[in-house]
């Protein structure tokens, strides 16, 4: 592989990075659509890859989310209890499911995310009343960004859990840390403030990856070149992002994420066909 190729991943992992921090995805939305689509990585190689670069996301966000206290950990240790059994499940049905396959999913999904996040009205930032309820994952923490509390209780916990059962599914198959459902889950269904969901899966999303890369790694699909700058690049980019989504506001984060998860679709579709 030449050095334009090894630049090439580490500058588009350094995108992938930035918007894994900024919305909680794990840079695989990225990283996966774009070694598949302009280098011809296969697409199981890419996904192997991509979540070593989702464990990079994590580690990196999440520090500085926790320290500004975005992330809701309660929250987080609840739907993660089922999201590393449905990545458990998804790693073992990794290898037997065709590529075209994985790829067309992948770009479904990201499709019907867009179609709801565009039919939600963002959420008013302001300060709100908290709420204490049995579960404890009753949260507030200060939007940067308008200088407000903002003070919420999660609801439905059991729709989360089970939601959360197929986003690890999916970030085994899909290379994407499960935040590509988790995120839209906790603010369209649960009620989450969508940056403290972005914060609270950028927390997840690195546990839940660990368990199907080492599984990918004892399996050869990993390419250890490919993954070096990759790593590297998310690093770069998750530090800048983690510290750039605390000064947007809620409305901007939702349109680059529905820009984001429309374009990649279309893309992905467009190859599958």
């Amino acid at each position: 592989m030449d050095v334009l190729t090894l630049l090439g991943v580490g500058l588009i992992s350094v995108a992938a990075g930035l918007v894994g921090a900024l919305l909680g995805l794990g840079g695989g939305i990225i990283l996966v659509p774009a070694l598949v689509l302009l280098l011809g990585v296969p697409e199981k190689t890419a996904v192997a890859t991509s979540l070593l670069g989702v464990i990079a996301t994590s580690v990196t966000a999440s520090t500085s989310h926790l320290r500004h206290r975005y992330t809701n950990i309660p929250l987080a240790m609840w739907l993660e209890s089922a999201t590393v059994v449905g990545a458990l499940i998804g790693s073992m049905v990794f290898r037997l499911i065709s590529p075209r396959w994985i790829a067309l999913l992948f770009a479904l999904l990201q499709a019907y995310v867009a179609w709801s996040l565009s039919r939600r009205r963002v959420e008013a930032e302001h300060r709100e009343p908290v709420v204490t309820d049995a579960n404890g994952a009753s949260a507030c923490y200060v939007d940067h960004a308008t200088g407000q509390t903002v003070c919420y209780t999660p609801r439905r916990m059991a729709v989360g859990w089970g939601a959360s059962l197929l986003a690890g599914v999916l970030s085994a198959l899909l290379g994407v840390g499960g935040g590509l459902i988790k995120v839209p889950v906790m603010n369209l269904v649960m009620g989450v403030p969508l940056k403290a969901a972005a914060a609270t899966s950028s927390f997840m999303i690195g546990i839940t990856g660990s368990v199907s890369a080492a599984i990918y790694l004892l399996h050869g699909y990993a390419n250890p070149t490919l993954a070096a700058p990759s790593v590297l690049g998310v690093m770069a980019g998750a530090h800048l992002g983690a510290g750039l989504s605390r000064r947007l506001r809620s409305r901007v984060l939702r349109n680059v994420l529905i820009a984001l998860l429309a374009v990649s679709a279309v893309r992905m579709i467009w190859r599958v066909l």
